[in-house]
């Protein structure tokens, strides 16, 4: 795993075996970060079911202000908070060992809202649907914050009233989903 781009351009991280995560590809990554092109720079980011932390990592090298990353993994968050001290992202970079659906619900409460989220949760388990639907009631995305879905192609979403599907990038099984939200 590496940073693609922006400040950190081409530095090794850290990351955890393939046989545990199902990381995003360079490929995927650079396509995602060509359509969020300009969207990126002083945001507030969320990386849920985060990983190895790649799309919140090559946030903040592309100039996000602050990135926090929630995974249930033990072995997950150790390998994140390795990497944003390697980075010298530890400033930048919060990490929360948590569910990611149960981080959303009690995210609300703090009132604060993210202007990006990338969220990559497993494959085929109803997750991704409900994170859209999450995403909608509990308002936890600004108004025209941008979710970026990373999603296996079976996956098909009802369409919720806020979020707005604007985007799709197909990549074999894999579909990266962009929704804007809107009021």
């Amino acid at each position: 795993m590496r940073i693609i781009a922006g400040d950190l351009k081409g530095r090794r991280l850290k990351s955890l075996p393939k046989s545990k995560i199902r990381p995003t590809s360079d490929k995927v990554k650079g396509s995602i970060f060509n359509v969020l092109r300009g969207e990126v720079e002083n945001k507030m980011a969320l990386d849920l079911f985060a990983g190895s932390g790649g799309l919140g990592l090559e946030a903040l090298s592309r100039g996000a202000k602050e990135v926090v990353f929630v995974d249930s993994n033990e072995q997950s968050v150790r390998v994140i908070k390795e990497n944003l001290n390697i980075l010298n992202f530890s400033d930048r970079g919060k990490v929360i060992k948590s569910d990611g659906i149960s981080f959303l619900k009690r995210f609300k409460k703090s009132g604060k809202k993210f202007q990006l989220i990338f969220c990559d949760p497993p494959y085929l388990k109803g997750i991704a649907q409900k994170v859209v639907n999450l995403l909608s009631e509990l308002d936890s995305l600004e108004e025209n914050g941008i979710l970026v879905l990373e999603h296996h192609k079976k996956e098909i979403f009802q369409e919720v009233r806020n979020l707005i599907l604007v985007k799709e990038k197909k990549f074999g099984d894999t579909v990266i989903s962009f929704f804007i939200r809107k009021e």
